[in-house]
Parts: structure tokens; C-alpha cells; sequence
């Protein structure tokens, strides 16, 4: 059975450029044999990432049908302490 799946959201923590990270992307999806149907912007400094996540945890769409799969900075500083 062939499945369907919306994408909603941001990529965190990337460490490539839009291009690179579109070229990885279109690479591990037909590596799969799966598309993408949809459109991807570079974000910019203007947009303050913390504030887009948090509206997107707080709002219900997102928490009946999201989920979320969010670094945890923690653990990063804790590992290099």
C-alpha cells in the first residue's frame, strides 16, 4: 500500500546551504523511490526559528495531527563539557 505524508515545518541545526541540503534531500527521497510534491525557502536571519517552532507546538492543528522531533541542546552541552 502507497502512503501519503504531509511535511509542515523546519529543518533545524542544518549544516548546508538551501542548495546543498535540497540536493541531499531530492537524493535520500529517490533513493527510497519516493517524491516531493511542495515548495522549500531558505530561512532567513529575519525569522526568529524559536518563535515559528513555538507557535507550531502550541497551535491544535499541530498538536492533534504534528509531530515533532526537536534537538535537544542539552544533550550537545552536556557532551562537550
Amino acid at each position: 500500500m502507497r502512503l501519503n505524508i504531509r511535511l509542515d515545518g523546519y529543518i533545524v541545526n542544518c549544516d548546508q546551504d538551501h542548495d546543498e541540503f535540497l540536493a541531499a534531500f531530492t537524493e535520500w527521497l529517490e533513493s527510497n523511490g519516493w517524491g516531493y510534491a511542495g515548495m522549500s525557502l531558505p530561512v532567513t536571519e529575519e525569522v526568529d526559528i524559536e518563535v515559528e517552532i513555538e507557535k507550531m507546538l502550541t497551535n491544535d492543528h499541530y498538536k492533534k495531527w504534528g509531530t515533532f522531533s526537536l534537538p535537544d541542546d542539552d544533550e550537545d552541552e552536556e557532551e562537550g563539557e
